[in-house]
């Protein structure tokens, strides 16, 4: 068998995992760009927020890793953040040679408005895909990764 063979048994490009992965989560995203639009926050920058807003504090390294953003997006993410009053940078109590990062008041508000969009968004899913198939399918995703990650 050639190289050129093995490349003609490949499936079409919209039946791959990567593809059909990367278009539900377009699906899911797409109604929230407009709402992150309107209060002037990119999606990268919501991630980073929801990642602090359950972690309450965290460092630069640990925010990159649990919003799967690239090291250098989260400096100039948070530098805009902070610019912005919307997270504050203070030395971490254990290593005061690091910095931790939090919500300010203002974040957090943000986050508690930009929730009852993503919220609204989540039970209309849910809704219309039925929270068991949900519950199935995140179970399935979880699962995949961690077989994947293995390899």
């Amino acid at each position: 068998m050639t190289d050129q063979d093995e490349i003609e048994t490949l499936p079409k490009f919209d039946q791959t995992m990567a593809w059909v992965v990367f278009d539900a989560n377009e699906a899911v995203i797409a109604p929230l760009r407009p709402v992150l639009r309107d209060y002037n926050v990119t999606e990268q920058q919501w991630r980073a927020m929801r990642v602090i807003n359950d972690r309450r504090i965290i460092d630069a390294t640990g925010l990159a890793e649990a919003a799967m953003l690239h090291p250098t997006s989260v400096s100039r993410i948070l530098r805009d953040l902070e610019l912005r009053n919307l997270v504050v940078r203070q030395p971490d109590a254990g290593d005061r040679r690091r910095n931790v990062v939090a919500l300010s008041p203002e974040g957090r508000e943000l986050v508690r408005t930009l929730s009852w969009h993503v919220l609204h968004f989540m039970r209309e899913h849910l809704r219309r895909f039925g929270a068991d198939r949900m519950a199935h399918l995140v179970d399935e995703l979880n699962a995949l990764r961690e077989v994947i990650r293995d390899v």
